[in-house]
C-alpha cells in the first residue's frame, strides 16, 4: 500500500531522505515554549514534569521490543510505525486539552521514539553496508546526528519569535513537520537481506533475551554500552547543574538561553566533523582528554560556586557549549565500535539495549542527585560527584584495553 503512494528511492537517495528526515522529526519548534502551551492547555509546572516523566517510562519500555521488532519484522516498517506514532501524538496534543489527553499524546510520542531510537541508527549503517560503505559509518551517523542539531538549534531560534505570532497554533507547525518526515521515512527503501529468523526450538520472549545476554555478557561490548553511558550521566548532571550554579553566585539567568542554544550549534560543528577529529587524535588519545576536560570542568564548578562572581565564573559558562557536544561525539565514536561487533540480523535490539542503557543510567544519575542537592546543596553535592567520577577510569581502561589504544 505505502510503495504505490510512496515508490522507495536508490539508496543513495535514501541515505540523503534519511537525513531530512531526522531534520523534520528534531524539528521541535514548540520545546522553547512548551510550558507555556501546556499551560494554555490546563497543565500546571507540577504536572509538566510529572508527563515528562510518564513519557520517560513509555520510551524506556518499549526500546528493547521495538529493536528486536525491526530485526525479525522490517526496520522500515518499524520506522514508518514511528513517524506515525509521532504524527498522531502531535495531533491529539494539538486537539487535547487537559492532564489525561496530554499525557496521552506525550505517551504516544514516547513510543515514537522509542521505535525510531535503534532501528534509524541500525537502518542506517546496513543502508551503508549494501552500499559497501560501511567503513563511513562514524562520519555518515555524525551527519545524521548534525542534521538533528541543526534541527534543534533554528528551532531554538525560532520557537519563540513564531509564538508570539500564532499562539497555540505552533502545535500546528509541529504536526505539519511531522507529516514531512513520515512521507520522507514511507519513500525509503526496504532492507530485507537483514532479517533475523527465529529458531524453531525457541520464541521471540527467548530469542531477546539471548540478545540481550549477549550484549550485556559480551567481553567487548558491554564495555562499549558503559563508558559512553557513565560519562553521559556525568555530562547530564554538570548541564542541569549550571543554571543553579548562575543563581547562587549571581549571574544573569537569562545567559543560560544563550549558551544553550550555542551548546545546539557547537553539537551541529562536532557532530558533523565526528569523524576528522577521532582521525585526528586518535580513540585513545581522544578518550582521555574529554576525562581530562570533564574533570576539570567539575573541579571549576566546584570552585565557581565558593568564590565572588568575577571573569572565572564566566568562562566555566563556555563548557555548556563544549560538555554536551564533547558526549555526544563520544557516543557516536561508541556506536560505530558496537556495530563493528555485531551482526545484522541483531543490529536493532542490540543498540535499543545500548540506549535503554544509556536511559537508565542518566535516571540514575538524576535520582542520585536530587536527595544530594537538597540535604548537602550545591558544593558538598559537586564533592561527591567529583569522588564519583574515579568510577569512569574503571570503563575506560578496559576500553583502552579492548583497542589496544
Amino acid at each position: 500500500m505505502l510503495k504505490k503512494i510512496f515508490p522507495s528511492v536508490s539508496d543513495s537517495v535514501a541515505l540523503h531522505l534519511l537525513k531530512w528526515s531526522e531534520f523534520f522529526y528534531y524539528f521541535l519548534i514548540i520545546l522553547p515554549v512548551i510550558l507555556i502551551l501546556y499551560q494554555n492547555k490546563g497543565i500546571t509546572v507540577g504536572d509538566f514534569f510529572l508527563i515528562q516523566g510518564i513519557s520517560r517510562i513509555a520510551t524506556f519500555l518499549l526500546e528493547i521490543p521495538s529493536g528486536y521488532l525491526s530485526d525479525v519484522f522490517s526496520r522500515r516498517k518499524v520506522l514508518v510505525l514511528g513517524a506515525l506514532f509521532f504524527l498522531a501524538g502531535n495531533i491529539w496534543l494539538y486537539l487535547g486539552y487537559g492532564f489525561w489527553n496530554i499525557a496521552i499524546a506525550e505517551i504516544i510520542i514516547g513510543f515514537a521514539g522509542a521505535l525510531f531510537s535503534g532501528t534509524k541508527e541500525a537502518y542506517a549503517y546496513d543502508l551503508l553496508k549494501r552500499m559497501r560503505r560501511e567503513k563511513d559509518f562514524l562520519k555518515e551517523n555524525g551527519s545524521l546526528s548534525s542534521y538533528c542539531q541543526a534541527a534543534g538549534f533554528v528551532a531554538s531560534v525560532l520557537g519563540g519569535w513564531l509564538y508570539s505570532y500564532i499562539g497555540d497554533g505552533i502545535i500546528a507547525v509541529e504536526c505539519g513537520t511531522a507529516l514531512i518526515a513520515l512521507i520522507m521515512i514511507a519513500m525509503l527503501p526496504e532492507i530485507s537481506e537483514v532479517k533475523r529468523k527465529i529458531a524453531p526450538e525457541t520464541s521471540p520472549l527467548k530469542d531477546v533475551m539471548g540478545l540481550v545476554k549477549m550484549s550485556v555478557r559480551h567481553p567487548e561490548i558491554k564495555w562499549f554500552m558503559l563508558f559512553p553511558s557513565v560519562f553521559g550521566s556525568f555530562t547530564l548532571i554538570i548541564l542541569w547543574l549550571f543554571q543553579p550554579v548562575m543563581e547562587s553566585v549571581g549571574m544573569a539567568v537569562a545567559l543560560f538561553g544563550v549558551f544553550m542554544g550555542l551548546n545546539q550549534f557547537s553539537r551541529l560543528v562536532f557532530t558533523k566533523f565526528a569523524n576528522r577529529i577521532f582521525d585526528f587524535f586518535g580513540a585513545g588519545r581522544l578518550l582521555k582528554l574529554i576525562c581530562i576536560l570533564m574533570f576539570i570542568v567539575l573541579w571549576m564548578v566546584l570552585i565557581c560556586v565558593n568564590v565572588p562572581l568575577g571573569w572565572w565564573s564566566y568562562m566555566l559558562m563556555t563548557f555548556i557549549v563544549i560538555c554536551p557536544a564533547l558526549q555526544k561525539m563520544c557516543s557516536l565514536v561508541f556506536s560505530s565500535f558496537i556495530h563493528k561487533r555485531i551482526k545484522s540480523s541483531e543490529r536493532g535490539t542490540v543498540v535499543s539495549l545500548n540506549s535503554m542503557y544509556m536511559t537508565a543510567l542518566n535516571a540514575l544519575g538524576m535520582f542520585v542527585m536530587k536527595p544530594l542537592l537538597d540535604g548537602w546543596g550545591i558544593s558538598w553535592s559537586v564533592c561527591v560527584v567529583l569522588c564519583m567520577f574515579v568510577v569512569l577510569l574503571w570503563p575506560l581502561k578496559k576500553v583502552l584495553e579492548i583497542e589496544n589504544l
